[in-house]
């Protein structure tokens, strides 16, 4: 086996392009009683435009229109419509990649890496004995709404109980990933294993914070390649998806009984236009009909660096109505230090450099990581990023460098395919501070989610996630 490979992941913080379009156009209707009327479809046959897809739950529409800007125009005027926003890409910013082909031979044959300085992230977040003495996080169900999870991780397939894609290749075809549940970015096995990893003999390497709780693999995000149409470069292609498919997989975690909703992604979103406006709105009726359905649902608070205490931005879904945002921290044996070969020091725990912030996010924060990146071959010191699981891509398959066929398949970002990965970003608070919030649940089993969502806050200490207080509570 080899030490993780290091990653800095950006893919947290993923942000709306204006130019990167779905194929076939595609708008959303937000109608304003919640309720999409019985006349829906030829509404949008009138404006020139077909149904897609109801959401009654949810009363959005979508809907698929040749001439986007006319059927926005003339759906936006009706007396119902709450917002009309197109169904745009989310695109993921972009990593930095460093190879440690260190062999680790003196290790145990599980947990391993939990077990060193590498597994901080999880411990700090509450995955330790003293919490697993109370609970572990068993009956708990957290969905992970991410590029999917490699279904045959011994980390990861123990607590795996449902494996669902959203990913439609009609809408936004995809030469890189073929839209199975199945992880063929590693962003979404990493997230996973950082809430829910499993423990124990017959694992893996690593543990989640919440390492008895079940994982619900939705799949909103595939693998696109780095240049749109060019297969040629999908080694470097990022995770990605339709605005449409996240807000699908809120509401299909909600049908499968989810607890605890993790989501590490998100958009900045300009409150000034009117897209701004309507993707607001869009976020608050999906992630509201969800907490009202007894769902704590978890958000990454993104990795641009912005103080969004200015009114015109805000992160999405972070903050959108009912939802938790989690910013980024660091490793207090690490402690963070910019400077070009650092070495680890211990200091405060502090907000690293890339996190967003702002009292407006009113935000929880969980470790994140950030630099030194620690020694290279030594996991027993300290080091400021996370070790998670990462991706072996399809079953059967080798490490693709151009398509993928029966034969060769995309894993683990741009490392081929790969067991183990170290990464830092706000993608990481918000698994940990899922994989918390399943604790706290499955330890006071009759209370409902405001409940947990209100003893996270009152037990946090200088914000931080406190695991421990909140389970302890009477």
């Amino acid at each position: 086996m080899h030490l993780p490979k290091r990653i800095l992941l950006a893919t947290a913080a993923l942000f709306i392009t204006a130019c990167a379009q779905a194929q076939q156009h595609r708008l959303l209707v937000v109608y304003r009683d919640g309720v999409v009327p019985a006349d829906a479809e030829l509404r949008a046959h009138a404006a020139g435009a077909r149904m897609l897809r109801r959401h009654d739950r949810l009363g959005i529409a979508l809907i698929g229109a040749t001439d986007t800007a006319s059927a926005k125009k003339t759906l936006a005027a009706q007396t119902d419509v709450e917002a009309v926003v197109e169904d745009r890409v989310l695109s993921a910013t972009s990593i930095t990649i460093s190879n440690l082909p260190i062999q680790i031979n003196t290790l145990q044959s599980y947990d391993g890496l939990y077990n060193t300085p590498q597994g901080w992230a999880v411990r700090a977040a509450g995955g330790a004995p003293t919490q697993w003495a109370t609970t572990q996080g068993k009956g708990v169900r957290i969905a992970i709404l991410d590029s999917g999870v490699d279904a045959t991780h011994p980390d990861l397939a123990p607590n795996l109980a449902l494996n669902l894609s959203e990913i439609d290749q009609t809408a936004l075809p995809s030469p890189c990933d073929d839209g199975t549940p199945q992880d063929q970015t590693g962003h979404g096995s990493w997230t996973a294993s950082l809430a829910a990893g499993a423990l124990g003999p017959g694992t893996g390497d690593v543990a989640g914070v919440a390492p008895a709780a079940t994982i619900l693999n939705i799949k909103v995000l595939e693998r696109l390649p780095a240049v749109t149409g060019d297969a040629t470069t999908c080694g470097a292609g990022q995770a990605s998806g339709l605005l449409s498919w996240v807000l699908q997989g809120i509401d299909d975690a909600v049908a499968n009984r989810a607890d605890v909703i993790s989501m590490s992604l998100g958009t900045l979103v300009d409150l000034s236009t009117g897209d701004g406006a309507g993707l607001k709105a869009t976020f608050d009726r999906v992630t509201y009909a969800a907490s009202q359905a007894g769902v704590i649902l978890i958000a990454a608070a993104g990795n641009d660096g912005v103080d969004l205490s200015n009114p015109r931005y805000i992160e999405l879904p972070a903050q959108a109505r009912g939802v938790v945002a989690i910013t980024a921290s660091t490793n207090p044996d690490c402690a963070e230090n910019l400077l070009a070969n650092a070495a680890c020091v211990a200091g405060a725990v502090t907000m690293p450099y890339y996190s967003n912030y702002g009292a407006p996010l009113n935000a929880l924060s969980a470790p994140g990581g950030s630099y030194p990146e620690g020694p290279a071959n030594d996991v027993t010191k300290p080091t400021g990023w996370i070790v998670g699981a990462c991706s072996s891509g399809l079953a059967g398959t080798q490490p693709s460098t151009s398509t993928i066929d029966q034969m060769h398949s995309y894993g683990c970002f741009g490392l081929g395919h790969q067991g183990y990965v170290q990464a830092m970003g706000t993608s990481a608070s918000a698994a940990l501070a899922a994989g918390s919030a399943a604790l706290i649940r499955a330890a006071h089993p009759t209370w409902d989610a405001a409940t947990v969502i209100a003893a996270m806050y009152s037990t946090a200490v200088n914000g931080q996630i406190n695991t421990a207080s909140a389970v302890a509570l009477p």
